[in-house]
């Protein structure tokens, strides 16, 4: 009885253990798991330009040829019609009903090969009129942008704005619109984008939790607005033949006469479609990247953000 008590007590403890392991196991997973969200957030929250539209070459678009008219081809009417040529009756011929029964349906497989050609023809007429319409339709208005026209922005801006992914950037994207000019005026998320803790895992495997520095926070803030800034001005470079694009961030900001929130403009810039062009936009600092161009912005770590004036008017 002794040996089966003690055997039975073993066994107990080392379920425990067993136990305390599993649970250890899971604490762990769970607390990398937790770790990598926050940190893939973090990487996500400041790394919003590296994801831009896709590129228009309007220019190339611009002189694009006509796209060939098509023909009739009489591919398969001639094939048959060799057959029909090459055809030399024989005994095997009359034995399968004659040379002349023979003879006829190849004369009549020549009628069907016609028009198996002319019903080729007649899609390639219709697929060319298509092809046409949409070469005249994209070269007209490549011309109209490459040479600026203001219309022709408008155009472009609202049929892409609905494929471009902005939902990171902010609630809204206005324009101004000119004559070989942009000036976007994104309204960006406000400070809550930004966690308010950091996270990072103890030796024990444990998951800490701690608030996150007040200038940590505002640096964290300030590269999101910029990475917001150098996505919009992307996306339109990329969609549009402009030489410059203007760019204005928004935020609702405390104003400490009202104790209300207020759309306020907290970052402006002129970007320049070759100095951007050149950045290696995954290896650079979105905040520090605004110095490759004129800009305005007043920004503190133990403040962040504060009013600025815009380089363009908020109407222009």
């Amino acid at each position: 009885m002794r040996s089966i008590v003690a055997a039975s007590r073993a066994a107990d403890r080392e379920a425990q253990r067993r136990r305390k392991q599993n649970l250890k196991a899971q604490m762990v997973a769970e607390s990398t798991s937790a770790l990598e969200d926050w940190q893939n957030y973090i990487h996500d929250l400041v790394s919003i330009h590296t994801d831009m539209a896709d590129m228009i070459d309007w220019y190339g678009l611009a002189s694009r040829p006509k796209p060939p008219e098509p023909s009739l081809r009489h591919t398969q009417q001639e094939k048959a019609e060799s057959a029909l040529a090459a055809f030399k009756p024989s005994i095997f011929h009359f034995v399968r009903g004659g040379s002349e029964k023979l003879r006829a349906r190849l004369r009549d497989a020549v009628k069907v090969a016609a028009a198996k050609d002319q019903k080729q023809f007649d899609d390639d007429t219709a697929a060319y009129a298509k092809a046409l319409a949409e070469w005249n339709d994209d070269t007209a208005l490549a011309k109209r942008l490459v040479r600026g026209e203001a219309a022709a922005i408008r155009q472009v801006i609202e049929e892409m704005q609905s494929a471009l992914d902005t939902t990171l950037v902010g609630s809204e994207i206005a324009f101004s619109i000119g004559d070989n000019y942009v000036h976007a005026r994104p309204n960006v998320h406000g400070e809550d984008i930004v966690p308010s803790t950091r996270r990072k895992q103890l030796a024990s495997g444990r998951l800490s939790e701690s608030k996150m520095p007040v200038g940590e926070f505002n640096e964290l803030y300030q590269d999101y607005v910029a990475s917001a800034a150098l996505k919009v001005a992307g996306d339109l470079f990329h969609i549009l033949p402009l030489e410059e694009i203007y760019v204005t961030c928004t935020a609702n900001l405390l104003n400490a006469q009202t104790g209300h929130k207020e759309k306020t403009p907290i970052l402006s810039i002129q970007f320049v479609r070759e100095t951007f062009m050149a950045l290696n936009l995954t290896g650079i600092d979105p905040s520090d990247a605004m110095r490759n161009f004129r800009h305005v912005m007043k920004f503190s770590r133990t403040k962040g953000f504060s009013t600025i004036e815009p380089l363009q008017p908020v109407g222009a």
